[in-house]
């Protein structure tokens, strides 16, 4: 009987250990995706004053004929949507970079160990260059792909400013996203990115 209960006894120990290990793997992926998605929330809310006046002036929907320099795009910001339109599209971008800094950490393990398998290496060995080149390529855009829509109306938002005595268009990110896909359709979400 004894011989029976001891290799049982082993086999319980061996299935806590890969629970245990399972456990902190996931632990650990979490709290990379979360400090990572967190750094990336405060670098974007810091630079997208400089980002909102990028954009502006790309689009040129900033009201006014002619080009505008980068502190008469400041000004006109300020004088028409307050200091809080510094930030507009802010949110969506937001919402944008912290999954898509999620979906690179998680996807590109998972793209690295299939690489692993395809190449024929065992899981203890490096990565070639180029491999880890192609599966962080590949994190990338499946973190693109995921989270474009959200970036589109981060774009639609910031990109248009606010003229004196009319409303915007667009009033947020789901409102962008609703009117977006009624007025032009469903696609319309990832024209740009095909």
């Amino acid at each position: 009987l004894l011989h029976h209960v001891l290799p049982m006894k082993s086999k319980v120990e061996n299935q806590n250990e890969n629970l245990s290990s399972a456990a902190h793997q996931a632990a650990d992926m979490s709290r990379r995706m979360i400090c990572g998605g967190l750094a990336g929330m405060v670098a974007k809310t810091a630079t997208n004053p400089l980002e909102r006046i990028k954009m502006l002036s790309q689009t040129g929907e900033h009201g006014v004929k002619g080009n505008l320099s980068i502190v008469d795009l400041y000004r006109t910001i300020l004088r028409n949507e307050g200091i809080i339109g510094l930030w507009a599209g802010n949110g969506a971008n937001l919402l944008r970079v912290f999954p898509a800094k999620a979906v690179v950490f998680s996807c590109n393990d998972k793209y690295k160990a299939l690489m692993l398998k395809m190449s024929g290496a065992t899981t203890n060995e490096t990565l070639p260059a180029h491999l880890a080149f192609l599966s962080g390529g590949m994190a990338g855009m499946t973190a693109t792909s995921a989270t474009y829509p959200l970036d589109l109306a981060r774009g639609r938002i910031s990109g248009k400013l606010k003229l004196e005595g009319k409303t915007r268009h667009y009033h947020g990110i789901i409102n962008t996203v609703l009117v977006t896909v009624k007025e032009e359709g469903f696609l319309a979400l990832y024209k740009v990115s095909l």
